[in-house]
């Protein structure tokens, strides 16, 4: 079916059907129309559904009324009527015409009259007219073709320069549009929104695509206001032309609206839509779902904010949906094209000295997810990402490994050499690293970590009180020997002379570290030294310089940035909330880019305290940089409109090459 202008009934339009492939059905069509089955004829032959009987339609209430986008057959229909019946379409506005009465039917059947200009609502011959030409999901399914969509606006103008002909019509027609699978709910909605948007269809008047030009990023730019329903129906109400009362149909679709009104007396019409459209796609419904996504907003808690004071919003399927097609294969092309450049620009410079350490989405062996990150230690940027899922590597103990190695080989392939890395001291990645022949060293905070595990269960014994009041100092000396010493044997050095401070002995044996740095001072209070001989005391010492640590205390180096990211990562990627690998990578993917543009170079403005959980009440000093900056999303909310909704292809099939392991 297809709709076309029928020879008979010139001034109308009405739905065409092609002739039936059985058989019987096909010599039934053929005596209807000659009145005899002819030897010849033309198998292009269409009879307009004026010549069918209303019970000869499957969802002929639906059709009529907009909500859906072709008129189908029973498969047991037969033309019966002469020609004079109902013209059947959408009555978005128009009013209902009877098709005049024929005398005979043309040996030619229904065919297309290219000679007959007028609207089927104002009966008008204007110079343009509003064309539509997106098909369906389902049409377009599993196939390639080139769709061309309308969007039809009406400019806010005074009400004595408003005219019922759309002259003022806008088009857009997009390039290749890629529709990918979706399911039924999905599919119904994308055709509703296909019928609202123009449901008569033109062939003949679709303009060269130079003709009209819409810019979907200046819709971006534009101000979004909230406008309640009862204001908006007041505007259509009355006819501008005639100020008599008019007839309006409106129509919604999350939060997209259009009113169609048309006025009984002088037959004024017109149309208007809350929101540009971009080939079947509200920009308003994208743009929202975009925001929420590229920012990692919460959907439920929005809904539940807009369903408090009654503001329409997206559905969740369309969300998800608009996620799949656009909006991941926007995030993946941006991470792909920043990464090269990162790359590019470290490659300049020569070796790198790259810090890695992974994240898990929950403790223990128990994750579902790891996400190992490379980070250059010079500039703090975020070289790499690699996402691995448990089941891919045989358990949670051996993601880091892969996901190490994984990053490694992607370097390798950009030509990007490495220099050093700074990781934890686990026995499989310090064995993986000489093998591949790269020098390791070791993250201090990890040390750090480990290190005050053991003295805090030390200190819970009853004769360790006083090193509980040791644990803080213990903790800034290790931080303080690593970062200010540029060798190892003088790390080592600052860090054993903490047993002779302990003991108020502050002259030292090694010529490394001689003397403490601190000024001389004269303690009254002799309980707050340990004595010497002290059990706790050669605990202690057991603890902080047994051969391993020592060996490992020459190779700590600071990364605290790297640990600044992961801390950055919970809020893009909660650990409480579960995710599918691509949408987890994507996460990750957007929480590089927040970090490359702002953590790595931002400012600092001032300092002040704070009293993070983790201090357990104690203070800290902390850095306060300048407000963050989102120029990343306005950059993906750019590619998004300017390219992928226009031809999604190459971005999804980039997408497509990320291998996704089986979900669990």
């Amino acid at each position: 079916m297809s709709s076309r202008r029928c020879c008979f009934h010139p001034g109308v339009k009405s739905p065409l059907f092609g002739l039936p492939t059985d058989a019987a059905r096909r010599d039934q069509w053929l005596q209807f129309m000659f009145n005899s089955l002819p030897e010849k004829y033309d198998p292009n032959l269409k009879l307009c559904a004026a010549h069918f009987t209303e019970d000869s339609f499957l969802n002929l209430n639906q059709y009529n009324a907009g909500f859906a986008l072709r008129l189908f057959l029973k498969p047991d229909a037969v033309p019966s009527l002469s020609g004079e019946g109902v013209v059947y379409g959408p009555q978005s506005g128009q009013s209902s015409q009877k098709l005049p009465a024929t005398s005979s039917i043309c040996e030619a059947g229904c065919q297309t009259d290219s000679t007959h200009t007028e609207t089927v609502a104002t009966q008008t011959k204007p110079k343009k007219r509003s064309v539509a030409t997106q098909l369906s999901v389902g049409t377009l399914r599993g196939f390639r073709v080139r769709s061309k969509g309308t969007q039809t606006t009406t400019p806010m103008l005074p009400d004595d320069q408003l005219s019922s002909s759309p002259e003022r019509d806008s088009i857009f027609r997009p390039s290749k549009r890629l529709r990918l699978e979706e399911d039924e709910e999905e599919r119904a909605e994308a055709e509703i929104y296909v019928e609202l948007h123009d449901s008569i269809f033109h062939p003949e008047s679709v303009p060269q695509e130079s003709e009209f030009t819409t810019d979907p990023v200046s819709s971006y730019s534009d101000k979004k206001f909230i406008v309640f329903e009862s204001c908006l129906r007041e505007i259509f109400e009355t006819c501008p032309v005639c100020k008599a009362k008019c007839d309006v149909h409106q129509r919604q679709i999350d939060t997209f609206v259009a009113f169609t009104q048309l006025c009984g007396k002088c037959q004024h019409y017109r149309r208007w839509q809350s929101q540009p459209v971009v080939g079947s796609t509200p920009l308003g419904n994208l743009q929202l779902c975009a925001a929420i996504y590229f920012l990692v907003g919460s959907f439920s808690k929005l809904q539940k904010i807009f369903q408090a004071m009654q503001l329409q919003t997206v559905q969740y399927g369309t969300f998800r949906r608009h996620a799949r097609n656009f909006f991941e294969p926007t995030i993946v092309h941006k991470w792909n094209r920043d990464q090269q450049h990162v790359i590019s620009q470290l490659k300049k410079r020569g070796k790198r000295a790259i810090a890695g350490d992974m994240r898990a989405d929950s403790p223990g062996h128990s994750a579902k997810f790891g996400s190992y990150t490379l980070m250059d230690v010079e500039t703090n940027s975020i070289v790499d990402l690699q996402l691995i899922q448990s089941n891919e590597v045989g358990g949670g103990s051996q993601m880091e490994k892969e996901g190490l190695k994984r990053c490694l080989d992607k370097l390798d392939s950009c030509g990007l050499a490495v220099e050093y890395m700074v990781t934890d001291r686990r026995p499989q990645i310090r064995k993986y690293l000489r093998e591949r022949h790269i020098t390791q060293y070791y993250d201090v905070w990890h040390f750090e970590k480990a290190l005050t595990k053991k003295l805090r269960k030390l200190s819970q014994s009853k004769d360790s009180e006083l090193l509980k009041k040791w644990l803080k100092s213990i903790k800034n000396h290790l931080y303080w020997s690593a970062t200010s010493s540029v060798s190892g044997p003088e790390k080592v050095a600052k860090w054993t002379s903490l047993l002779n401070h302990m003991q108020n002995i502050h002259v030292h044996d090694n010529p490394r570290f001689p003397k403490c740095e601190h000024q001389d001072k004269t303690s009254r209070n002799s309980k707050k030294w340990f004595g010497k001989g002290s059990v706790t005391l050669r605990k202690v010492e057991k603890i902080m310089c047994n051969k391993r640590v020592l060996k490992d205390f020459e190779k700590l180096s600071q990364t605290s940035t790297l640990e600044a990211f992961h801390r950055l990562l919970t809020r893009f990627a909660p650990k409480n909330l579960a995710f599918f690998p691509i949408g987890m990578l994507c996460r990750l993917y957007l929480a590089a880019m927040h970090h490359n543009e702002n953590n790595a170079h931002r400012p600092q403005a001032t300092t002040r305290q704070a009293f993070p959980k983790s201090k357990k009440g104690e203070y800290t000093a902390v850095p306060v940089k300048t407000d963050p900056t989102f120029d990343y999303v306005d950059d993906l909310m750019s590619l998004l409109l300017h390219k992928v909704l226009v031809d999604p292809t190459p971005y999804v099939e980039e997408l497509h090459q990320i291998p996704i392991p089986p979900i669990i």
